[in-house]
């Protein structure tokens, strides 16, 4: 009740037409709830001097109680109302509506959307998404009916085809039938039926709707059932598990763009996923992983993606594997770098820099990240022959001998490794040393729960050292403090110094002279 009887001083202070003389506002003030305020308004002296001003007074202190709280002066109801109306509904999705190749089209315009099952919600759905009319789509007249009707699939398959990349040869055919059907008092009634198919281009025929895969029919249908969102102002969060299970990876990347560029611009969704092409590399600040910590614990869910259990990150490496793999066999431009703490720095910084019209990485580079600086001669060894690259690595003097061999031997052209040290024109220094050592201290204690100061370190060496070694550990997980940039980006960005993005930027110029051999 505190926060209620807080609120009469909102009232009091807002500007919402509660106009007083002087006195009987300083006394108003001193009112603790609304009931006694309609009891100070009725007790207002209304004969003699100022009796005028006092009625007044009273009529509008019970005028602005009574628009607020409502004639019984019930605050708890008012508050209660006021929440409910802006609480989202949850609509959790497991399995899966489809739309029916066959409808009774009166019943289905006719019903209440409440009595609708799954399927003919579906259906619904998909004449709203093609904005039909209904007295279009029962019209006497074949000719205007059919009109309605072309108008209607042509709507669909334009808005199905932008999301269904696999055969975009389709196209919806609707057509409304007359059916004879017995009823139970012996006398026939007629049916007007709503029949969908699809007809395929490129195999000259067509199909009934039930009959195209599985994978197809899920997501014309999702697409159905979901775009009615669009046209709702109520707040709804979209609860999807394991969505897309019978779609194949270009599918699932389709039904990504399809929330990103339609649900997710209203609607906030949130969806379960074991599948590594439901995850999106770039945009992994939106991944939560799920972890069994055991019977003691129970599942933990966190944001770190970057530092977590090997077995329960499967799906992200999965993700990345793919993105990487894709991308080596249609992508000219290659950075290859150490590990996902790289990938975070250099597309989050760049990204940044681009926004400020400033230096950043060309967008034709695909960033390449193998794990651990080991892996990166290997790598160069298995495929610098065959593609077009450019290693950034830490400067280290066992990893830069091995490049070196290999770019003597042909795999790689010397000119194309890049050392953090040489950006810096330092002997030894990571990718961390590139941020100013107060920004990168931000990221560490914030990743880590310390209050570690630059005057708390001691020597010279790169800054990962120097931390570990305050720290008496050999080595920290260097993938926290990304992921805390990952996470908060717009907020940290803001706050860093000129020294940080002065040398990315240098960073970013010498990478982009690599490009293609050395052009700029």
């Amino acid at each position: 009740m505190r926060a209620l009887r807080a609120s009469r001083k909102v009232l009091l202070t807002l500007p919402i037409g509660l106009d007083l003389p002087t006195k009987i506002a300083a006394e108003v003030k001193k009112v603790s709830t609304f009931e006694a305020l309609i009891k100070f308004a009725d007790e207002l002296e209304l004969e003699g001097d100022g009796a005028e001003q006092n009625k007044a007074a009273r009529d509008s202190i019970k005028k602005v109680v009574v628009d607020l709280c409502g004639k019984d002066i019930d605050i708890n109801a008012v508050v209660i109302n006021f929440l409910e109306k802006r609480l989202p509904s949850f609509f959790y999705f497991a399995e899966y509506s489809r739309v029916p190749g066959i409808v009774k089209i009166r019943e289905l315009l006719k019903m209440e959307e409440s009595k609708l099952d799954d399927n003919l919600v579906a259906a619904r759905s998909l004449l709203t998404m093609a904005a039909a009319e209904k007295d279009y789509l029962l019209n006497v007249d074949y000719e205007r009916r059919k009109r309605e009707l072309e108008n209607v699939a042509n709507a669909v398959t334009d808005d199905v085809l932008n999301y269904w990349t696999t055969n975009k040869e389709l196209r919806v055919h609707i057509d409304i039938t007359q059916k004879t059907e017995s009823v139970p008092n012996g006398q026939q009634s007629v049916l007007d039926e709503l029949h969908l198919r699809m007809w395929d281009d490129r195999h000259k025929l067509s199909l009934p709707f039930g009959e195209r895969s599985s994978g197809f029919q899920w997501f014309f249908s999702f697409l159905a059932a979901f775009s009615r969102y669009e046209y709702k102002d109520d707040p709804v969060i979209i609860l999807l598990d394991e969505p897309g299970l019978g779609l194949h990876a270009r599918a699932q990347h389709d039904f990504l763009r399809f929330i990103d560029e339609r649900l997710s611009a209203k609607r906030q969704v949130i969806y379960s996923t074991h599948s590594p092409f439901m995850v999106q590399p770039r945009k992994l600040e939106r991944a939560r992983v799920v972890e069994d910590k055991g019977r003691d614990t129970g599942s933990v869910i966190t944001s770190n993606v970057t530092s977590i259990d090997p077995d329960t990150l499967f799906p992200l490496q999965g993700a990345l594997g793919y993105d990487i793999a894709q991308h080596l066999l249609v992508t000219q431009d290659n950075l290859v770098v150490e590990g996902s703490s790289d990938f975070v720095f250099l597309t989050a910084i760049s990204d940044f820099l681009e926004e400020k019209g400033r230096n950043f990485l060309r967008k034709e580079w695909s960033i390449k990240p193998v794990g651990s600086a080991d892996s990166i001669p290997t790598f160069v060894a298995l495929l610098g022959m065959h593609l077009d690259m450019t290693v950034l690595i830490d400067s280290r003097k066992e990893g830069n001998q091995r490049l070196t061999s290999l770019a003597q031997a042909g795999f790689l052209k010397g000119t194309r490794i890049v050392t953090i040290g040489e950006v810096l024109g330092a002997k030894a220094a990571d990718i961390e040393d590139l941020f100013d050592p107060d920004d990168y201290l931000r990221l560490y204690n914030k990743a880590f729960g310390t209050k570690v100061k630059l005057a708390d370190l001691k020597g010279s060496d790169p800054i990962v050292r120097r931390l570990a070694r305050h720290a008496g550990v050999d080595r920290y997980d260097h993938g926290k403090p990304a992921d805390v940039l990952l996470r908060d980006k717009p907020t940290l960005l803001a706050s860093f110094s000129e020294a940080t993005f002065a040398n990315f930027e240098k960073l970013f110029k010498r990478v982009n002279a690599t490009f293609r051999s050395g052009t700029t």
